[in-house]
């Protein structure tokens, strides 16, 4: 019985492993966009490598050709190779790029250095701060301060001209209450992993991080008082001791459209 069982587990475990990236695709409408643009979002590489120059990830970007991608914090790690993700910055080179931190980045004595170091890349480190991508859209990025938000909604806002479609990059989804706060059209963040481990043949994780148990915001959109939040499930896992599980990888495509005339 117990062999049996052990089997059982073992094709459960193999099953669950992630074995591919998942390339997700939404689209959003609004009457603040004039003209489609494409955003790719790259979440919580934590220093991990997908293929050689991470060529699993940019065989996407590639096909897909994005007018610009956020990364959403957690591209670095303690006790890892940051090179891993000094590498992905270079395979996008040419490309235009957001940052914002996210709390493991943020526990690095490094990362200011880092920070410049991406600038001199050419990459937009948007840490409270923020500037116009085009006559559309303006991209502003709240750096992470811990479990609770420094900064009050009014502070955020301003980070952000009015008359935009205004996008937000922000690491935790579990900042919620700001969120419904904020007057912001888009909220790009990660963190949460998909839950880690998913529930098979389901969309729900099993935990999240400051959400608990069976967490509600780990995927997908979800409207906070008009703001739309984008959660991605992002790239690896937070400790390289717990793999995800059901859960695979994910590389995050969104396309701004104009807003459908009415005939």
């Amino acid at each position: 019985m117990l062999v049996y069982a052990f089997i059982f587990l073992l094709i459960l475990v193999l099953l669950g492993i992630p074995y591919r990236i998942d390339v997700r695709k939404d689209e959003i409408r609004s009457d603040k966009i004039h003209r489609p643009v494409k955003i790719c979002v790259l979440s919580d590489l934590h220093c991990r490598p997908f293929g050689e120059k991470h060529s699993w990830i940019m065989k996407s970007i590639i096909q897909q050709n994005p007018d610009f991608i956020v990364i959403p914090g957690d591209l670095f790690d303690t006790g890892r190779d940051f090179e891993v993700s000094f590498d992905l910055i270079r395979a996008l080179q040419g490309r235009r790029v957001y940052f914002t931190s996210g709390n493991h980045d943020n526990y690095l004595p490094e990362m200011e250095e880092f920070r410049n170091r991406m600038r001199e890349m050419g990459v937009h480190v948007l840490e409270d701060a923020g500037e116009a991508f085009n006559e559309d859209i303006f991209i502003a990025g709240l750096s992470d301060a811990g479990r609770e938000p420094v900064l009050n909604a009014d502070e955020v806002n301003a980070l952000a001209e009015k008359g935009y479609y205004r996008i937000l990059i922000s690491h935790r989804p579990n900042h919620l209450s700001l969120y419904r706060e904020c007057d912001y059209d888009l909220i790009i963040c990660g963190h949460a992993h998909g839950g880690q481990w998913r529930i098979p043949f389901t969309k729900q994780g099993i935990i999240g991080p400051q959400q608990g148990l069976f967490p509600k915001y780990t995927d997908g959109i979800h409207d906070m008082n008009g703001s739309l939040v984008y959660i991605s499930r992002g790239l690896a896992s937070g400790d390289s001791r717990i793999p995800r599980m059901f859960n695979n990888p994910e590389v995050g495509f969104i396309t701004l459209m104009p807003k459908e005339k009415q005939s």
